[in-house]
Order: C-alpha cells, then sequence, then structure tokens
C-alpha cells in the first residue's frame, strides 16, 4: 500500500492507496479540492466538516446528473453514439476548466 499526502482547502491529509495510484488520487483530490475552493469562495468562513459535506454533495450531484444524461442518451437512441459521448467529455471538459481557472484565482 502507497500513502500519498493530498491537501484539501489546503490541509494536507494522508491517504493510503493501491500501488501504482497514487497519480489518480492526487487527481481525485485536486477535483474535490477544487469543489471545496468554489464553496469557501462563495460562503466564507465555515466548519471544515459541513464545508467537506457540501463538497461531497456537489461532486454527488454532478455524478448523478452525469448518470441521468448518459441514462436519457440511451434510451433515446438504445445505444450512446458518438456525438453524445463528445457532449458528455466536452461538458466535463468545461466543468475541469472552470475549477482550474478558480483554482489560479486562489493561487
Amino acid at each position: 500500500m502507497a500513502e500519498v499526502s493530498i491537501p484539501i482547502n489546503g490541509v494536507n491529509y494522508k491517504i493510503t492507496c493501491d500501488d501504482g495510484q497514487e497519480e489518480r488520487l492526487l487527481e481525485l483530490a485536486r477535483y474535490f479540492d477544487g469543489h471545496v475552493q468554489s464553496l469557501s469562495d462563495q460562503i466564507g468562513n465555515v466548519a471544515d466538516s459541513r464545508l467537506m459535506l457540501l463538497a461531497g454533495l456537489t461532486v454527488c450531484d454532478d455524478l448523478l446528473e452525469t448518470k441521468q444524461r448518459l441514462r436519457d442518451m440511451e434510451q433515446n437512441t438504445g445505444t450512446i453514439n458518438e456525438d453524445g459521448a463528445a457532449e458528455i467529455i466536452a461538458t466535463a471538459a468545461k466543468k475541469v476548466r472552470e475549477v482550474t481557472g478558480r483554482l489560479d484565482q486562489a493561487s
């Protein structure tokens, strides 16, 4: 097992993961931290536990919305076509760019 130090809202957390998964864990941490930072900027000073809960719910909302869009596409076409997949990827990329922009501004 590998141990990785991930920064969330300026605090480092030591997390264990399977060997070879360190970069993926860091990528997930950066994504999650983007949500935490965005919420922190919006609502100001709030307890870390509440901030983490709100960020987790925001990430879950993104996930459920994406799953619903996939289900809708599958129902409409019987399968996910190339255009539908491209639209999902473009939407996800836009969200990543927004989070990255917020992180750049916060630095």
